[in-house]
């Protein structure tokens, strides 16, 4: 029977690979390469695909459409960024206490979207 080789020598049963796939790039690199391509569960699948959208859906916002925004006149970009972050830290945190918990929980607003955009991971 083959053995599974694990990063770090840790088994993980996809909460591991959900909880540091929430650290941005470095983060998430090595919840899927490391955790999740070894020992594909639901829960890591799960939590990869929302925090991808979730960084996905914050580059294109705070920096796509605050700079349309900026260079159009609408709208300050400093307000523009302190609300932007703000709601995106509210949304890590909600997703990164849902793997902590296990739980496949989507996130607000993004989440169930995310498990239909990013479905092949």
């Amino acid at each position: 029977m083959e053995e599974r080789k694990y990063l770090f020598g840790i088994q993980d049963d996809g909460k591991t690979a959900g909880m540091v796939s929430y650290f941005f790039v470095i983060g998430w690199s090595i919840g899927y390469f490391g955790f999740h391509q070894p020992n594909k569960t639901s829960l890591s699948s799960y939590h990869l695909r929302q925090t991808l959208f979730l960084y996905l859906s914050y580059l294109v916002i705070r920096f796509g459409l605050g700079t349309i925004l900026q260079s159009a006149g609408i709208f300050p970009i400093f307000y523009f960024s302190i609300v932007v972050n703000v709601l995106f830290i509210v949304l890590w945190v909600i997703g990164l206490i849902g793997a902590s918990n296990a739980e496949k929980k989507p996130i607000p607003l993004l989440g169930n979207l995310a498990q239909s955009v990013f479905s092949k991971i």
